[in-house]
């Protein structure tokens, strides 16, 4: 048994010093938990924006649990976070989470959440359903322990890789897709363009007088100004647009299966939404 956990532990260890997928690693741990510690279900659970989302499940109602979400102070996740230390109680207490998705067990098997914690703060959770005559390690058992911490680190990674390929693609004031990454989008648009013929318009949207108006009012000003038209923008276009930041105060919308009439709509919808917009000053 040490060994069999020794050698999960060096696999865990070697997975997150050689990839960065959360999903590989994520997947070896729900799954070595299931095996070496006779446990019926592992999931792991992401925090982002004060939600739980489960991003791997092992066991028979994996699917019914992936994807699912809960707000982190919904008890009785609020309880363990609060406590910071794994909680043990009867499956039938889960009945609190909204839509929990999760299995209807016996009497005798009971659920842990395990709160994972990185320097970041809440990394996420381990949810295991377990008998407990059936389960052959107590969770605070240090091997137990460094897979919870393997998993709170392989979480932390994922956060940060996320946050900085979004900070890669979009400029950093508007929230708008950057410069590079339009061109990338026309790029392949232009492709699909060619391939299936199909219609394919672009906006290049320049703001009036914005240098004067930064000259008179100043940068601060300036710059709510472009975040407010970048939220006009959003709220104009479809999920399939894509909307970005030239550079200055000029934007560029790429409109993807939209041809030129229904584009000169778009772009007056956008101009009224501008004209009707209270900005400072």
């Amino acid at each position: 048994m040490q060994r069999l956990e020794f050698n999960s532990i060096y696999e865990i260890s070697n997975l997150l010093t050689s990839t960065v997928e959360l999903q590989k690693v994520a997947e070896f741990i729900t799954n070595s938990l299931v095996i070496l510690y006779n446990v019926d279900m592992v999931a792991l659970g992401l925090h982002e924006n004060g939600r739980i989302r489960v991003i791997q499940a092992t066991g028979e109602y994996r699917d019914t649990l992936v994807g699912r979400e809960w707000p982190v102070e919904e008890p009785p996740l609020s309880e363990a976070f609060l406590q910071g230390e794994p909680l043990s109680f009867e499956t039938e207490k889960l009945k609190l989470l909204s839509g929990n998705g999760l299995p209807k067990k016996t009497s005798a098997s009971r659920i842990v959440i395990y709160p994972l914690y990185s320097f970041l703060g809440i990394a996420g959770l381990l949810l295991i359903v377990y008998s407990p005559e059936e389960m052959t390690i107590d969770l605070r058992n240090r091997s137990f322990q460094i897979y919870a911490n393997f998993a709170a680190i392989a979480l932390a990674n994922a956060r940060l890789v996320s946050q900085l390929e979004r900070e890669a693609q979009t400029d950093f004031l508007t929230g708008l897709y950057n410069k590079r990454v339009l061109m990338d989008i026309l790029s392949h648009e232009l492709e699909q363009n060619r391939r299936y013929d199909r219609p394919l318009s672009v906006l290049f949207i320049d703001i009036d007088d914005f240098k004067a108006y930064n000259d008179a009012y100043g940068h601060v000003a300036g710059d709510m100004v472009l975040k407010k038209v970048a939220e006009i923008l959003k709220a104009s276009t479809r999920q399939a647009d894509f909307a970005g930041r030239y550079g200055g105060e000029e934007f560029v919308v790429i409109l993807p299966g939209t041809a030129k009439e229904d584009a000169l709509a778009v772009a007056e919808r956008i101009r009224q939404a501008v004209e009707h917009t209270a900005f400072p000053f």
